[in-house]
């Protein structure tokens, strides 16, 4: 089969596009304008691949679409994001977010064998809903989205994300919708909070370590697990319109408890302190509910050897 992976380059697409390959029949195509670049060794490798092209494009421009009209699947995960960078441009990250949806949703109308459109919406979608206590927890998919009167322009990022559901909805194609949970793993970059408590933990000079937000509690999804998932849903023929979480279906951890477990991979002993002010206005807990994905598991979810495997491999990245 062939694919187009848009943000192929990023953390989810490219261990996707890894995990499509382990498929020797198959072809990916992946499209990317290279504006998150990590110097991933894995990028590197994975473009010696015979069977992986991949494009330096810019997704808001139609122009800049490879002239292929056979893909089987896309895969749209290209979006802007970052809680700085959203937070510093509003207005181009709902623009070009939406844009880009938009031109993708088009370029996929053109595709003659095309089976289905995946696209990779994001769990912020729950984030006012959550806090003002109107879903239940764990949280499912068919809820009502609230969206906030305040203009806080972080929430552009996810009203763009909410706008590419629906574009998509209204598309008249094939398509699922997943809205990926704290996805974790090595090379994920750094705006996250497994490598920032490990660089926190690792580089402090200091035997006493403030933990921000101690108390608010999240599950993460190691992200094999993840694009297994990915996959197995997108391919299945009853997923079509539908919406699906990915994210871990064990319990919701503390970032206390998080920050503890990341201190004893490390083997330091560092003490951990609570703080007591709250950085920032992110939902208390966040936990998805994955009875309906879970379905099309074949696996098992290891979040203690996926952190493992991760934090070790920031170790080596920081030193």
């Amino acid at each position: 089969m062939k694919y187009l992976i848009t943000g192929g380059a990023g953390f989810i697409g490219l261990k996707l596009a890894e995990e499509l390959l382990k498929n020797k029949k198959n072809k990916v195509f992946i499209i990317d304008n290279f504006s998150k670049n990590f110097g991933s060794k894995n990028l590197k490798k994975i473009l010696k691949n015979r069977r992986v092209r991949f494009l330096k494009k810019d997704l808001n421009n139609i122009k800049d679409y490879p002239k292929i009209y056979n893909f089987d699947y896309i895969f749209h995960f290209a979006a802007i994001l970052g809680v700085k960078k959203v937070i510093d441009n509003p207005f181009v990250t709902l623009n070009e977010n939406i844009l880009s949806s938009i031109n993708i949703i088009n370029y996929s109308k053109k595709q003659k064998r095309l089976k289905k459109i995946c696209f990779a919406s994001t769990s912020e979608v729950y984030s006012y809903s959550l806090r003002k206590k109107l879903v239940k927890y764990p949280t499912p998919e068919n809820i009502d989205l609230l969206i906030s009167n305040d203009f806080n322009p972080r929430t552009s990022y996810f009203l763009s994300k909410i706008v590419g559901e629906y574009l998509i909805n209204y598309s008249n194609l094939n398509f699922v919708i997943f809205r990926p949970h704290n996805i974790f793993g090595p090379d994920m970059g750094f705006a996250h909070v497994i490598p920032q408590l490990t660089q926190k933990i690792l580089k402090s000079n200091k035997s006493k370590i403030i933990i921000n937000n101690p108390n608010h509690r999240r599950t993460f999804c190691d992200v094999k697990f993840a694009t297994r998932l990915i996959i197995n849903i997108s391919h299945a023929k009853n997923s079509n319109k539908k919406i699906f979480n990915i994210g871990s279906p064990e319990k919701d951890i503390s970032i206390m408890k998080l920050a503890q477990k990341i201190n004893k991979i490390l083997k330091l002993k560092k003490t951990l302190i609570s703080s007591s002010l709250q950085k920032d206005n992110s939902p208390e807990k966040r936990r998805p509910d994955m009875s309906k994905s879970l379905r099309y598991a074949k696996s098992k979810h290891n979040f203690e050897k996926g952190l493992n495997e991760t934090v070790l491999w920031y170790k080596k990245y920081f030193k």
